[in-house]
């Protein structure tokens, strides 16, 4: 039971080892080293711990570099799916022999395993033995940051050697000889050179040539350029490979045949794209097609209603092959359910969590040790749903007329254990016990199910009640509804998953009375002596998070934040409370009549509005340009003056730490991406019909990290604005190479600039890209052209900076269309062919581009260009 628990849970290398799991299991020869022929039940008589030795080659083109040692046996095979395991001191062999690896990096490392047995007994199960001790050693070589080549070959029992590895380092460009195995002459049967042999993920050309790696990508993959990942944490890393996966399954899964496991041919150009990507994470969570990924498979059947497909998702190193992997699965599958599919679903999997039963002492709610799996798996899917509420109903054996008061509360104590030990597995959701006894008849069991969100609290008619009564009675609904409290993680204002379900509820109480406003209180921990700025921000961020999600929900009150921090000694929490209009309106900032001023007059007026609005600042994350939750009221309120001015033009200016001496462009990019996040905020609450220009200027007036936002001069306005003439009267020829000089002059006053080895655009040239979709839409008729350019020489081009440009032009394609340009706009990446640097040219199809000659011959070739 434990070794069919153990490979069960280990991934598939190979076919060979697939063959070698499955003579352990039969009992065929040894089940640890395949050598000694010792019988099921008798495996202390394999030998545990074998010295791996090295031996010198004597060869020219190859030495020896170290002597290791290995255990080897049953006991190891929760440290390595092989059963393998380094000692201390075969760690200490290969750590000295990093510097003569170091030493001769463009030298290929041979490892080559042997294991137990005699020469007529090789076969391809003691082949894998070998191959996956020398894997064990280049894993640990990789670890200790070895960069050479490095090749594993499994010889088994072909020298008649024992266990051990030899390890050898080949001279660059030796012979096919060098790589033959290191014996003796006599000792070396043939062995024969497979083509395309693939071995832990690399392939070969031949066996005899390991340097030369496959490197020709499929051309389906010709759209999805893998960017560079070296230097990035495995959190960074994670969402990358979300996003490749996403992209290369566009449809969301593979399709089969019905009720076959085949898939069909049509999606094979899938699986070939996802196999490109999955490549790029070797450590990121079976072995296919050159894939040595670990994967762990789960079927759902139909319990969560996606129909008939197979969804692919990317795991952190390691989770794959934990016990509960299938488990960690469901996370990532509920988020686009609607509430009756997240209760359908979530009501069948607690089903067949808890199918087994749970199993307790006799007459006491102590839950037996054999059931801990089955309390892991109901908590795993709770966690998949942590905004419901559950109910968990115990029952006792017996007949339904047998029930009585000491049944009931058995089996109330059990249902209340059974909740204890969800919590101490980290499940956050409400779970509501009852104890039935046997009233029905279910014998000893615990059932849970979801409590319908409509139920979770029951709303009164408040109708007839006075004023005083009304606002009590809500009052007292606000403060049952946030009685669990939310469990913020400490100093974030994010809310957890956790939290939904209390949004929900609160969601449900301020949509009964649309027409009452309320105060949100956050608070912090404390006493209020303790209290300051920072409690102060972290609290109003947190009342922020929640005033975004209810309103998320569909709760359009008008709420008033603030942020107590530990003011009031209330400890981490947040409050809400029913307040009148007048406390609303005194937080506002008021917007005077400007009926009868003059122009002069009202750019006065608004200048000091905007002042006020921005007196208290904006706390930005260092390094990080995200609008901060405890800013969104300075966004609200510039929001709501800027509504009254919408004839003005301004200007937002980013502003960063430093003295005047210390300004440099890095502090002048972080304001200015500043600045236009914060132009975004504003936009996306309503002011849309104003025209704001962002500038960066770092610390360049030393006013710190701040934002100012004041009506532009008529100069500053007009700055990166490309003045479109009357294109009416003109012929098509001449309207294209209007469009081309107004492309080009747009793209000189704001080039387009990505992220390093990134498709994504910086947030900076969003100005350019709205200018470049004004002009475009006033040539509504024309086909148009965009470009991608990497930085690099023209004899560095290659198929990876082609596709990087084909991407990056895609994305201004897609920036465009989002702001309503409706163009046919044809992309293209060019690399480094032309060496113009990173950057996007855009220009008319039907003219095409004015900076090439025209080809010898063609018309008009030998004309001066555009």
């Amino acid at each position: 039971s434990s070794l069919n628990r153990v490979h069960a849970r280990a991934r598939t290398h190979s076919g060979r080892a697939q063959a070698w799991s499955a003579q352990r299991v039969r009992g065929r020869g040894c089940a640890v080293c395949g050598g000694c022929r010792c019988r099921p039940g008798r495996w202390s008589g394999c030998a545990a711990s074998a010295a791996m030795e090295v031996e010198v080659a004597v060869k020219p083109q190859r030495r020896l570099v170290s002597e290791v040692a290995l255990d080897y046996g049953l006991a190891f095979f929760d440290d390595h799916p092989s059963g393998i395991r380094l000692a201390s001191e075969g760690l200490q062999c290969l750590r000295r022999a990093i510097d003569e690896l170091s030493a001769s990096p463009t030298w290929t490392v041979l490892l080559e395993g042997h294991c137990p047995g005699n020469l007529e007994d090789n076969d391809d199960i003691l082949e894998s033995v070998g191959e996956e001790a020398a894997d064990l050693c280049k894993e640990q070589l990789l670890r200790e940051g070895v960069r050479n080549d490095i090749i594993c070959k499994g010889l088994g029992s072909t020298e008649g050697l024992g266990m051990h590895v030899r390890l050898s380092l080949v001279e660059p460009d030796a012979p096919p000889t060098a790589l033959a195995p290191a014996g003796p002459p006599e000792a070396q049967p043939a062995v024969e050179k497979r083509q395309g042999d693939v071995i832990w993920g690399q392939v070969f050309g031949q066996i005899v040539q390991p340097a030369e790696k496959a490197t020709e990508a499929p051309t389906e993959v010709d759209d999805m350029p893998i960017p560079d990942l070296e230097g990035l944490s495995d959190g960074e890393r994670l969402p990358l490979l979300e996003e490749l996966v996403l992209r290369a399954l566009p449809s969301g899964g593979i399709e089969f045949d019905a009720n076959n496991s085949q898939i069909l041919e049509m999606n094979m150009p899938l699986v070939r794209r996802l196999v490109y990507v999955l490549k790029a994470f070797p450590d990121f969570g079976l072995q296919c097609a050159g894939v040595m990924n670990s994967i762990a498979c789960v079927g759902f059947g139909s319990a969560l209603g996606r129909g008939n497909c197979v969804r692919v998702h990317a795991m952190m190193p390691g989770q794959a092959d934990a016990e509960d992997a299938e488990l960690m699965v469901l996370g990532w599958n509920t988020g686009s359910l609607s509430i009756e599919q997240e209760r359908e679903s979530l009501n069948q999997l607690l089903q067949e969590a808890l199918e087994r039963g749970l199993s307790f002492e006799p007459n006491k709610a102590t839950i037996k040790l054999e059931a801990a799996p089955t309390v892991r798996r109901v908590a795993w899917v709770l966690k998949a749903f942590p905004t419901w509420t559950v109910s968990c109903e115990g029952h006792t054996k017996g007949k339904p007329e047998d029930s009585n008061d000491m049944k009931l509360q058995l089996s109330l104590v059990r249902a209340e254990a059974l909740r204890s030990a969800l919590e101490e597995q980290g499940v956050q959701n409400t779970v509501v016990c009852a104890g039935h006894g046997c009233a029905k008849g279910l014998g000893m069991c615990v059932q849970m199910c979801a409590v319908d969100p409509d139920k979770e609290m029951i709303i009164p008619d408040l109708s007839g009640l006075s004023e005083d009564e009304r606002r009590d009675s809500i009052n007292e609904l606000l403060a049952q509804a946030l009685e669990r409290g939310i469990d913020f993680e400490p100093n974030k204002h994010y809310l957890p998953p956790s939290a939904l379900g209390l949004v929900r509820i609160v969601a449900r109480v301020l949509k009964a009375f649309p027409d009452v406003a309320f105060r949100l209180e956050g608070h912090a921990k404390g006493s209020p002596q303790e209290n300051n700025e920072a409690k102060r921000r972290l609290s109003l961020g947190r009342a922020e998070a929640v005033r975004a999600a209810v309103k998320l929900e569909g709760a359009l009150n008008a709420m008033l934040c603030v942020g107590e921090g530990s003011a009031l000694g209330r400890g981490a929490g947040l409050r809400m409370l029913v307040v009148d209009a007048e406390e609303l309106r005194a937080s506002e900032v008021k917007v005077p009549d400007l009926a009868g001023l003059s122009r002069e007059a009202r750019e006065e007026v608004l200048n000091e509005l905007l002042e006020t609005s921005l007196q208290k600042g904006i706390d930005f994350e260092p390094n990080s340009s995200e609008v901060p939750l405890s800013g969104m009221e300075a966004v609200r309120n510039v929001a709501k003056v800027l509504q009254a001015f919408a004839d003005f033009d301004l200007l937002c200016e980013g502003h960063a730490k430093g003295q005047p001496a210390e300004n440099n462009a890095a502090k002048k990019k972080l304001s200015h991406q500043r600045a236009q996040a914060f132009k975004t905020a504003v936009l996306a609450e309503g002011a849309t019909s104003c025209n704001i220009k962002c500038v960066g200027r770092g610390c360049e007036v030393g006013l710190g990290t701040r934002l100012r936002m004041f009506v532009a001069d008529p100069k500053q306005a007009l700055e990166g604005i490309v003045e479109i003439p009357d294109a009416s009267g003109l012929s098509r020829e001449e309207q294209e190479k209007l469009l081309n000089r107004l492309l080009s002059k747009a793209l000189e006053k704001g080039t387009i600039t990505f992220e390093p080895n990134s498709v994504e655009i910086e947030i900076t040239v969003a100005d350019t890209i709205a200018e470049l979709a004004r002009i475009l839409k006033e040539f509504p008729d024309f086909a148009v052209r965009c470009e991608g350019h990497t930085k690099g020489k023209p004899v560095d081009n290659n198929a990876a900076k082609m596709k990087l440009s084909q991407a990056r032009a895609e994305s201004v394609r897609t920036a465009l269309q989002k702001l309503g340009v409706a163009h046919r706009l044809e992309c293209a990446g060019r690399g480094c062919a032309l060496g113009l640097g990173m950057c996007v040219r855009m220009f008319s199809v039907e003219l095409g581009d004015p900076s090439e000659p025209s080809p010898p011959g063609a018309p008009g070739a030998g004309a001066p260009a555009a």
